[in-house]
């Protein structure tokens, strides 16, 4: 697609640099039809994404080979499950088997690049500061963590041809749906398995159960915003094709990449994981986080450069708004205030009426660039951001003093 245009240039260029590509010799396009075709509108085509997408494979296999990724105790399945069923009963001699690390890598970065794109590994890594062992953890754990190998079953198992189930246009929704769902889980799952070095196991333990309780829960928890979100992303696979039941699961995870923030702000207190969440989606509401993403996540980016910015930006806003959370926490004491949205909104505004002064010059800021109209641009949002960081800054001080 046009979208993905500017994203696999960059991958090309990569490879030049490093000597693993000839454009010429693949009949890949050069820079100035790439230039050509992003004035017009206009993506690679087919035969050109069968390349990309076999340097893909070949460049992340490459890496994780390299990595410690194939020794994480997770992959033995993987390798098992390379082999026809009358082996795996030979699991010692599996286990040592000498292209061992080769065919997990493979394996693995057959499933990334099919799921995700070639150029999603780099474009992850350089945004969460991570190293490719950090990331194939990531991704890993956050397959595992949102339960998408049986919905992508499901998916795949929607016949066209046959009538009330979808057409190939709403079955393709839903993948898409899903692979940007997993790009955003296995940013974050990424990032904490290069701080804490975790393997997949571990952030499975830790991250599994409470996204699970999360996603019983459903949007109720949610800002009306973020419901408003969700309810939006639903009409539109259903609007392609896709069964409103299936749409309505596959849409329901995107606010479940905010989990792991959740389970550690429950895990470092004595409240509730459900009361955690009505609290801190309540907080993203008072002060436009759940506003200041939707429109980050719509922003169109100029280039990688600003894509990444986009990205890490994004990650500030959620960092700022735990930090806000984790301090409304300390300062209502009692779990209870998280027990209803109601509650939630009384605590919220209890926090913000003690520091008055702060929390309005946040607000101020926000609106004002709202009430300018023209969208949502790069420059908007990073003026946003700061003016949260600073509110964030004062709730970080205050609970120092």
């Amino acid at each position: 697609s046009s979208g993905e245009l500017e994203p696999h240039a960059q991958f090309m260029s990569r490879l030049e640099r490093e000597g693993r590509l000839d454009r010429a010799v693949e009949g890949l396009p050069d820079t100035k039809l790439i230039t050509a075709r992003a004035d017009a509108g206009l993506g690679m085509t087919r035969p050109e994404e069968a390349v990309l997408l076999a340097y893909g494979k070949l460049e992340l296999s490459h890496d994780i080979v390299a990595s410690r990724a194939p020794d994480d105790p997770h992959f033995a399945a993987v390798l098992e499950g390379y082999f026809p069923k009358a082996l795996r009963k030979y699991d010692e001699a599996l286990r040592r088997h000498r292209l061992r690390r080769e065919i997990i890598a493979t394996v693995v970065a057959n499933d990334v690049v099919n799921r995700c794109g070639p150029s999603f590994p780099s474009r992850l890594m350089a945004a969460a500061s991570c190293d490719t062992h950090a990331f194939v953890t990531g991704y890993e754990a956050a397959k595992a963590v949102l339960g998408l190998p049986a919905l992508w079953d499901t998916v795949a198992g929607l016949d066209p041809a046959i009538p009330g189930q979808a057409p190939a246009a709403g079955q393709m929704a839903l993948f898409r749906r899903l692979a940007y769902t997993l790009r955003g889980e296995t940013f974050w799952l990424a990032r904490r398995a290069g701080r804490t070095g975790a393997g997949v196991a571990e952030l499975i333990k830790r991250y599994g159960p409470g996204t699970a309780i999360l996603r019983k829960l459903g949007p109720d928890v949610l800002s009306e915003v973020e419901q408003a979100r969700t309810r939006e992303q639903i009409d539109r696979l259903v609007e392609a094709g896709a069964p409103e039941a299936l749409a309505a699961q596959v849409a329901n995870l995107q606010p479940l990449t905010t989990a792991v923030d959740l389970v550690d702000l429950a895990e470092a207190s004595s409240w509730a994981l459900p009361n955690v969440a009505r609290l801190y989606h309540q907080t993203g509401a008072a002060f436009a986080f759940d506003r200041l993403r939707v429109a980050a996540g719509g922003f169109t980016a100029g280039d990688a450069f600003e894509r990444t910015a986009v990205r890490r930006l994004l990650g500030d806003l959620l960092a700022e708004q735990a930090t806000l959370t984790r301090s409304i926490m300390a300062f209502a004491a009692s779990p209870q205030a998280g027990e209803t949205q109601e509650s939630a909104q009384r605590a919220v505004a209890s926090w913000t009426a003690l520091r008055h002064a702060a929390a309005e010059a946040a607000r101020k800021s926000i609106e004002e660039i709202e009430a300018a109209g023209g969208g949502w641009t790069f420059a908007k949002l990073t003026i946003a951001s700061a003016a949260l960081r600073e509110l964030a800054a004062s709730a970080r001080v205050a609970k120092k003093g």
